[in-house]
Protein backbone atom coordinates (compact mmCIF):
# COMPACT_ATOMS: atom_id res chain seq x y z
CA UNK A 1 0.00 0.00 0.00
CA UNK A 2 1.05 3.58 -0.58
CA UNK A 3 0.25 6.76 1.35
CA UNK A 4 -2.32 9.38 0.42
CA UNK A 5 0.48 11.81 -0.45
CA UNK A 6 2.24 9.25 -2.65
CA UNK A 7 -0.98 8.52 -4.54
CA UNK A 8 -1.58 12.21 -5.19
CA UNK A 9 1.99 12.72 -6.38
CA UNK A 10 1.64 9.84 -8.84
CA UNK A 11 -1.51 11.40 -10.25
CA UNK A 12 0.17 14.81 -10.41
CA UNK A 13 3.11 13.31 -12.31
CA UNK A 14 0.82 11.68 -14.88
CA UNK A 15 -1.49 14.56 -15.72
CA UNK A 16 -2.14 14.81 -19.47
CA UNK A 17 -2.32 18.07 -21.38
CA UNK A 18 -5.62 19.78 -20.69
CA UNK A 19 -7.95 20.37 -23.63
CA UNK A 20 -9.08 23.98 -24.03
CA UNK A 21 -12.08 25.57 -25.78
CA UNK A 22 -12.57 29.22 -26.71
CA UNK A 23 -16.19 30.15 -26.10
CA UNK A 24 -18.44 33.18 -26.16
CA UNK A 25 -19.45 34.55 -22.76
CA UNK A 26 -23.01 33.38 -23.38
CA UNK A 27 -21.70 29.78 -23.43
CA UNK A 28 -19.22 30.09 -20.57
CA UNK A 29 -21.51 29.69 -17.55
CA UNK A 30 -20.32 26.87 -15.28
CA UNK A 31 -17.07 26.38 -17.22
CA UNK A 32 -13.57 26.66 -15.73
CA UNK A 33 -11.14 29.32 -16.94
CA UNK A 34 -8.08 28.01 -18.77
CA UNK A 35 -6.35 31.38 -18.61
CA UNK A 36 -5.85 34.17 -16.14
CA UNK A 37 -7.70 37.37 -16.98
CA UNK A 38 -6.05 40.76 -16.50
CA UNK A 39 -7.83 44.08 -16.69
CA UNK A 40 -7.45 45.73 -20.12
CA UNK A 41 -8.72 48.99 -18.62
CA UNK A 42 -9.33 50.50 -15.18
CA UNK A 43 -12.59 50.31 -13.25
CA UNK A 44 -14.26 52.68 -13.05
CA UNK A 45 -13.10 53.71 -16.52
CA UNK A 46 -13.53 57.35 -15.55
CA UNK A 47 -14.17 59.31 -12.36
CA UNK A 48 -17.94 59.41 -11.85
CA UNK A 49 -20.66 60.27 -9.38
CA UNK A 50 -22.07 57.77 -6.90
CA UNK A 51 -25.25 59.84 -6.39
CA UNK A 52 -27.61 62.29 -8.06
CA UNK A 53 -26.65 65.80 -7.02
CA UNK A 54 -24.18 68.55 -7.87
CA UNK A 55 -20.49 68.32 -8.76
CA UNK A 56 -18.51 71.19 -7.28
CA UNK A 57 -15.25 72.34 -5.71
CA UNK A 58 -14.79 71.39 -2.05
CA UNK A 59 -12.98 74.64 -1.32
CA UNK A 60 -16.10 76.63 -2.28
CA UNK A 61 -18.44 74.79 0.09
CA UNK A 62 -16.39 73.37 2.95
CA UNK A 63 -18.12 75.66 5.48
CA UNK A 64 -21.67 75.19 4.15
CA UNK A 65 -24.44 74.35 6.61
CA UNK A 66 -28.22 74.55 6.74
CA UNK A 67 -27.90 77.67 8.87
CA UNK A 68 -25.30 79.22 6.54
CA UNK A 69 -25.80 77.78 3.04
CA UNK A 70 -23.44 78.56 0.19
CA UNK A 71 -24.96 79.71 -3.08
CA UNK A 72 -23.40 78.52 -6.35
CA UNK A 73 -24.11 79.19 -10.00
CA UNK A 74 -25.42 76.17 -11.95
CA UNK A 75 -23.25 76.12 -15.06
CA UNK A 76 -24.56 72.97 -16.74
CA UNK A 77 -25.32 69.29 -16.38
CA UNK A 78 -23.39 66.01 -16.58
CA UNK A 79 -25.52 62.98 -17.43
CA UNK A 80 -24.64 59.34 -17.99
CA UNK A 81 -23.45 59.20 -21.59
CA UNK A 82 -23.53 63.01 -21.93
CA UNK A 83 -20.69 64.54 -19.87
CA UNK A 84 -20.29 68.25 -19.11
CA UNK A 85 -17.53 69.41 -21.45
CA UNK A 86 -16.11 72.42 -19.58
CA UNK A 87 -14.07 73.10 -16.47
CA UNK A 88 -15.96 73.72 -13.22
CA UNK A 89 -14.76 77.09 -12.02
CA UNK A 90 -14.84 78.77 -8.63
CA UNK A 91 -18.36 79.17 -7.15
CA UNK A 92 -19.89 76.96 -9.85
CA UNK A 93 -21.84 73.71 -9.61
CA UNK A 94 -22.86 71.18 -12.27
CA UNK A 95 -25.99 69.03 -11.98
CA UNK A 96 -24.86 65.41 -12.09
CA UNK A 97 -26.55 62.01 -12.37
CA UNK A 98 -25.46 58.76 -10.78
CA UNK A 99 -22.72 57.23 -12.95
CA UNK A 100 -22.10 60.43 -14.90
CA UNK A 101 -18.56 61.69 -15.41
CA UNK A 102 -17.34 64.17 -12.80
CA UNK A 103 -16.22 67.20 -14.84
CA UNK A 104 -12.69 68.60 -14.56
CA UNK A 105 -12.26 71.07 -11.74
CA UNK A 106 -14.87 69.38 -9.52
CA UNK A 107 -13.66 67.16 -6.68
CA UNK A 108 -16.84 66.55 -4.66
CA UNK A 109 -20.48 65.59 -5.22
CA UNK A 110 -23.23 66.92 -2.95
CA UNK A 111 -26.42 64.88 -2.86
CA UNK A 112 -29.72 66.44 -3.98
CA UNK A 113 -31.13 66.15 -0.46
CA UNK A 114 -28.32 68.39 0.85
CA UNK A 115 -29.16 71.20 -1.59
CA UNK A 116 -31.95 73.68 -2.32
CA UNK A 117 -32.45 74.84 -5.90
CA UNK A 118 -33.36 78.54 -6.03
CA UNK A 119 -34.04 78.53 -9.78
CA UNK A 120 -32.55 77.00 -12.93
CA UNK A 121 -29.33 78.98 -12.46
CA UNK A 122 -28.66 78.96 -8.71
CA UNK A 123 -28.47 76.33 -5.98
CA UNK A 124 -27.82 76.53 -2.26
CA UNK A 125 -25.48 73.95 -0.74
CA UNK A 126 -26.70 73.01 2.74
CA UNK A 127 -24.11 70.44 3.81
CA UNK A 128 -20.90 68.83 2.55
CA UNK A 129 -19.53 65.94 4.55
CA UNK A 130 -15.99 65.77 3.18
CA UNK A 131 -13.83 66.39 0.15
CA UNK A 132 -14.31 63.64 -2.44
CA UNK A 133 -17.78 62.82 -1.10
CA UNK A 134 -19.74 60.47 -3.42
CA UNK A 135 -17.01 60.43 -6.06
CA UNK A 136 -15.95 57.12 -7.61
CA UNK A 137 -12.40 57.58 -8.82
CA UNK A 138 -11.00 56.12 -12.02
CA UNK A 139 -9.24 52.83 -11.22
CA UNK A 140 -10.30 52.67 -7.57
CA UNK A 141 -11.66 49.12 -8.06
CA UNK A 142 -8.80 47.87 -10.22
CA UNK A 143 -6.18 49.28 -12.57
CA UNK A 144 -5.16 48.27 -16.06
CA UNK A 145 -3.06 45.09 -15.82
CA UNK A 146 -4.44 43.89 -12.47
CA UNK A 147 -5.35 40.18 -12.35
CA UNK A 148 -9.12 39.82 -12.22
CA UNK A 149 -9.63 36.04 -12.42
CA UNK A 150 -7.12 33.22 -12.14
CA UNK A 151 -6.85 29.99 -14.11
CA UNK A 152 -9.26 27.38 -12.79
CA UNK A 153 -11.96 29.85 -11.69
CA UNK A 154 -15.47 28.47 -12.16
CA UNK A 155 -17.50 31.02 -14.10
CA UNK A 156 -20.78 32.02 -12.51
CA UNK A 157 -23.02 35.02 -13.19
CA UNK A 158 -20.73 37.20 -11.06
CA UNK A 159 -17.54 36.42 -12.97
CA UNK A 160 -19.30 36.68 -16.33
CA UNK A 161 -20.59 40.15 -15.43
CA UNK A 162 -17.03 41.21 -14.61
CA UNK A 163 -15.72 39.86 -17.92
CA UNK A 164 -18.45 41.67 -19.84
CA UNK A 165 -17.68 44.90 -17.99
CA UNK A 166 -14.08 44.91 -19.21
CA UNK A 167 -14.96 43.90 -22.78
CA UNK A 168 -14.03 40.20 -22.83
CA UNK A 169 -16.39 38.65 -25.37
CA UNK A 170 -14.59 35.29 -25.59
CA UNK A 171 -12.67 33.30 -22.99
CA UNK A 172 -10.54 30.17 -22.93
CA UNK A 173 -12.06 27.45 -20.77
CA UNK A 174 -11.11 23.88 -20.04
CA UNK A 175 -13.02 21.41 -22.16
CA UNK A 176 -15.58 19.47 -20.17
CA UNK A 177 -13.91 16.13 -19.36
CA UNK A 178 -15.61 13.13 -20.96
CA UNK A 179 -16.38 10.32 -18.53
CA UNK A 180 -17.71 6.78 -18.80
CA UNK A 181 -19.03 5.02 -15.68
CA UNK A 182 -19.07 1.24 -15.12
CA UNK A 183 -20.87 0.04 -12.00
CA UNK A 184 -19.98 -3.59 -11.30
CA UNK A 185 -21.86 -6.04 -9.13
CA UNK A 186 -24.11 -9.01 -9.87
CA UNK A 187 -25.97 -8.25 -6.65
CA UNK A 188 -27.16 -4.82 -7.81
CA UNK A 189 -30.80 -4.05 -8.52
CA UNK A 190 -32.09 -0.88 -10.13
CA UNK A 191 -32.73 1.91 -7.65
CA UNK A 192 -36.29 2.19 -8.98
CA UNK A 193 -37.15 -1.41 -8.11
CA UNK A 194 -39.76 -1.50 -5.35
CA UNK A 195 -39.22 -5.14 -4.50
CA UNK A 196 -35.80 -6.76 -4.60
CA UNK A 197 -34.52 -10.21 -3.74
CA UNK A 198 -33.02 -10.87 -0.31
CA UNK A 199 -29.48 -11.09 -1.74
CA UNK A 200 -29.75 -7.87 -3.76
CA UNK A 201 -29.00 -4.24 -2.96
CA UNK A 202 -30.17 -1.18 -4.86
CA UNK A 203 -27.57 0.56 -7.00
CA UNK A 204 -26.81 3.99 -5.53
CA UNK A 205 -23.35 4.45 -7.06
CA UNK A 206 -24.69 5.12 -10.58
CA UNK A 207 -26.80 8.12 -9.61
CA UNK A 208 -24.18 9.32 -7.13
CA UNK A 209 -21.32 9.32 -9.63
CA UNK A 210 -23.38 10.76 -12.48
CA UNK A 211 -24.62 13.57 -10.23
CA UNK A 212 -21.17 14.25 -8.76
CA UNK A 213 -19.68 14.50 -12.24
CA UNK A 214 -22.46 16.77 -13.50
CA UNK A 215 -22.04 18.96 -10.41
CA UNK A 216 -18.34 19.26 -11.24
CA UNK A 217 -19.05 20.22 -14.85
CA UNK A 218 -18.01 16.96 -16.53
CA UNK A 219 -19.79 15.34 -19.46
CA UNK A 220 -21.02 11.81 -18.71
CA UNK A 221 -20.89 9.80 -21.95
CA UNK A 222 -22.33 6.56 -20.55
CA UNK A 223 -23.23 4.77 -17.32
CA UNK A 224 -23.54 0.98 -17.42
CA UNK A 225 -24.04 -1.87 -14.99
CA UNK A 226 -21.59 -4.76 -15.37
CA UNK A 227 -21.90 -8.33 -14.09
CA UNK A 228 -19.06 -9.76 -11.97
CA UNK A 229 -17.51 -11.74 -14.82
CA UNK A 230 -14.01 -11.17 -16.23
CA UNK A 231 -14.86 -11.17 -19.94
CA UNK A 232 -17.92 -9.00 -19.40
CA UNK A 233 -15.76 -6.49 -17.52
CA UNK A 234 -13.08 -6.56 -20.24
CA UNK A 235 -15.71 -5.92 -22.91
CA UNK A 236 -17.23 -3.06 -20.91
CA UNK A 237 -13.85 -1.34 -20.46
CA UNK A 238 -13.01 -1.82 -24.16
CA UNK A 239 -16.32 -0.23 -25.08
CA UNK A 240 -15.63 2.72 -22.77
CA UNK A 241 -12.19 3.20 -24.37
CA UNK A 242 -13.80 3.25 -27.82
CA UNK A 243 -15.86 6.28 -26.72
CA UNK A 244 -12.58 8.26 -26.49
CA UNK A 245 -13.32 9.45 -22.97
CA UNK A 246 -10.87 11.14 -20.62
CA UNK A 247 -11.89 9.15 -17.54
CA UNK A 248 -13.34 5.70 -16.94
CA UNK A 249 -14.77 5.26 -13.45
CA UNK A 250 -15.48 1.71 -12.28
CA UNK A 251 -17.15 1.10 -8.94
CA UNK A 252 -16.80 -2.24 -7.20
CA UNK A 253 -14.82 -5.28 -8.32
CA UNK A 254 -11.48 -3.85 -7.19
CA UNK A 255 -10.69 -5.69 -3.96
CA UNK A 256 -9.05 -9.14 -3.65
CA UNK A 257 -12.13 -11.35 -3.95
CA UNK A 258 -12.54 -14.14 -6.47
CA UNK A 259 -15.13 -12.10 -8.38
CA UNK A 260 -13.26 -8.78 -8.37
CA UNK A 261 -12.14 -8.35 -11.99
CA UNK A 262 -11.65 -4.63 -12.66
CA UNK A 263 -7.85 -4.54 -12.19
CA UNK A 264 -7.20 -7.62 -14.33
CA UNK A 265 -9.66 -6.47 -16.99
CA UNK A 266 -8.09 -3.01 -17.18
CA UNK A 267 -4.60 -4.47 -17.59
CA UNK A 268 -5.88 -6.87 -20.26
CA UNK A 269 -7.22 -3.90 -22.23
CA UNK A 270 -3.81 -2.22 -22.01
CA UNK A 271 -4.05 0.11 -19.02
CA UNK A 272 -0.84 0.59 -17.04
CA UNK A 273 -1.24 0.48 -13.27
CA UNK A 274 -0.36 3.73 -11.49
CA UNK A 275 -1.22 2.45 -8.01
CA UNK A 276 -3.49 0.02 -6.21
CA UNK A 277 -4.50 0.24 -2.55
CA UNK A 278 -3.89 3.27 -0.34
CA UNK A 279 -3.28 3.39 3.40
CA UNK A 280 -6.53 5.20 4.06
CA UNK A 281 -9.99 4.70 5.52
CA UNK A 282 -12.40 4.62 3.78
CA UNK A 283 -11.27 3.77 0.25
CA UNK A 284 -8.26 1.47 0.72
CA UNK A 285 -8.77 -0.58 -2.51
CA UNK A 286 -8.63 2.46 -4.86
CA UNK A 287 -7.02 1.52 -8.18
CA UNK A 288 -5.64 3.96 -10.76
CA UNK A 289 -4.35 3.19 -14.24
CA UNK A 290 -3.71 5.05 -17.47
CA UNK A 291 -3.70 4.36 -21.19
CA UNK A 292 -2.87 6.99 -23.82
CA UNK A 293 -3.80 9.81 -21.45
CA UNK A 294 -7.09 8.23 -20.33
CA UNK A 295 -7.38 7.66 -16.59
CA UNK A 296 -9.16 4.57 -15.29
CA UNK A 297 -10.13 4.49 -11.63
CA UNK A 298 -11.38 1.45 -9.80
CA UNK A 299 -13.46 2.79 -6.92
CA UNK A 300 -14.57 0.68 -3.96
CA UNK A 301 -18.12 -0.61 -4.17
CA UNK A 302 -19.20 0.83 -0.83
CA UNK A 303 -20.96 4.12 -1.65
CA UNK A 304 -19.19 6.21 1.00
CA UNK A 305 -15.77 4.84 0.02
CA UNK A 306 -16.52 5.51 -3.64
CA UNK A 307 -17.67 9.06 -2.91
CA UNK A 308 -14.70 9.92 -0.70
CA UNK A 309 -12.25 8.63 -3.31
CA UNK A 310 -14.06 10.62 -5.98
CA UNK A 311 -13.94 13.82 -3.91
CA UNK A 312 -10.29 13.58 -2.94
CA UNK A 313 -8.65 12.09 -6.02
CA UNK A 314 -10.89 12.34 -9.07
CA UNK A 315 -12.87 15.59 -8.88
CA UNK A 316 -9.68 17.69 -8.45
CA UNK A 317 -8.22 16.02 -11.57
CA UNK A 318 -11.15 16.78 -13.85
CA UNK A 319 -9.98 20.28 -14.74
CA UNK A 320 -6.31 19.99 -13.83
CA UNK A 321 -3.95 19.70 -16.79
CA UNK A 322 -0.20 19.17 -16.93
CA UNK A 323 1.73 21.89 -15.13
CA UNK A 324 -1.08 22.73 -12.69
CA UNK A 325 -1.31 21.57 -9.09
CA UNK A 326 -4.16 19.45 -7.77
CA UNK A 327 -6.22 21.61 -5.42
CA UNK A 328 -9.31 21.37 -3.20
CA UNK A 329 -11.74 23.85 -1.70
CA UNK A 330 -10.80 24.07 1.98
CA UNK A 331 -11.38 26.24 5.04
CA UNK A 332 -9.74 26.49 8.45
CA UNK A 333 -11.95 25.42 11.35
CA UNK A 334 -11.61 24.67 15.05
CA UNK A 335 -12.16 21.31 16.71
CA UNK A 336 -15.15 21.30 19.05
CA UNK A 337 -13.77 18.31 20.93
CA UNK A 338 -11.06 15.69 20.73
CA UNK A 339 -10.97 13.70 17.47
CA UNK A 340 -8.59 10.74 17.44
CA UNK A 341 -7.44 8.22 14.86
CA UNK A 342 -6.41 5.06 16.69
CA UNK A 343 -6.32 2.95 13.53
CA UNK A 344 -3.41 1.98 11.31
CA UNK A 345 -4.54 3.96 8.27
CA UNK A 346 -5.00 7.64 7.44
CA UNK A 347 -8.63 8.45 8.17
CA UNK A 348 -10.91 10.69 6.11
CA UNK A 349 -13.26 11.77 8.89
CA UNK A 350 -16.56 13.31 7.83
CA UNK A 351 -17.45 16.41 9.86
CA UNK A 352 -20.18 18.98 10.32
CA UNK A 353 -19.42 22.69 10.59
CA UNK A 354 -21.07 24.89 13.19
CA UNK A 355 -20.66 28.66 12.88
CA UNK A 356 -20.36 30.71 16.07
CA UNK A 357 -20.35 34.48 15.96
CA UNK A 358 -16.87 35.97 15.96
CA UNK A 359 -15.14 32.58 15.85
CA UNK A 360 -13.79 30.14 13.34
CA UNK A 361 -16.30 27.49 12.25
CA UNK A 362 -16.33 24.62 14.73
CA UNK A 363 -16.03 21.05 13.50
CA UNK A 364 -18.09 18.25 14.97
CA UNK A 365 -17.25 14.71 13.91
CA UNK A 366 -20.09 12.47 12.83
CA UNK A 367 -20.24 9.40 15.06
CA UNK A 368 -21.37 6.85 12.45
CA UNK A 369 -18.46 6.76 10.00
CA UNK A 370 -18.98 3.34 8.39
CA UNK A 371 -18.08 3.08 4.69
CA UNK A 372 -21.57 1.70 4.00
CA UNK A 373 -23.36 4.50 5.89
CA UNK A 374 -24.47 7.14 3.40
CA UNK A 375 -25.74 9.29 6.26
CA UNK A 376 -22.10 10.04 7.11
CA UNK A 377 -21.76 12.07 3.91
CA UNK A 378 -25.36 13.31 3.77
CA UNK A 379 -25.00 14.93 7.20
CA UNK A 380 -21.47 16.23 6.63
CA UNK A 381 -20.16 19.54 5.29
CA UNK A 382 -16.75 18.12 4.49
CA UNK A 383 -13.96 15.98 5.89
CA UNK A 384 -10.65 16.22 7.68
CA UNK A 385 -7.61 14.02 7.13
CA UNK A 386 -6.11 12.53 10.27
CA UNK A 387 -2.97 10.42 10.16
CA UNK A 388 -2.73 7.10 11.99
CA UNK A 389 -2.12 7.47 15.72
CA UNK A 390 -2.81 11.22 15.71
CA UNK A 391 -5.42 13.24 17.57
CA UNK A 392 -6.82 16.75 17.38
CA UNK A 393 -7.57 18.43 20.68
CA UNK A 394 -10.52 20.69 21.40
CA UNK A 395 -9.75 24.24 20.22
CA UNK A 396 -7.08 23.14 17.75
CA UNK A 397 -7.35 24.44 14.19
CA UNK A 398 -7.61 22.02 11.31
CA UNK A 399 -7.99 22.11 7.53
CA UNK A 400 -11.45 21.02 6.34
CA UNK A 401 -11.97 19.76 2.78
CA UNK A 402 -15.41 21.01 1.79
CA UNK A 403 -18.00 18.93 -0.04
Amino acid sequence: MISVQEALQILQDNLPEARVDTVDLSEAYGRYLAESITAPEPSPRYTNSAMDGYALRWSDTMDASRENPVMLKISGESRAGMPFDRQVNRNEAVRISTGAMVPPGADTVVRVEDTRALDDEKVEILAVRCQGQDVRYEGEEFCCGDELLCTGTKLSARQLALLATVGHHHVKVFSAPRVSILVTGSELAASADKEIKSYQIRDSNSIMLVSALQEAGASVYSCSNVEDELQTTIDAIRNAVSQEVDFILCSGGISVGEHDHVKEAAETVGFKELFWRIRQKPGKPLFAAQKNGTFLFGLPGNPVSAYMCFRHYIRPLLFTGRGRNITWKTITAMAGGEIANNGKRTNFIRVKLEQKQGQLPQIIDIKKQGSHMLSSIVNADGYIILESGKAIQSGETVNVFLF
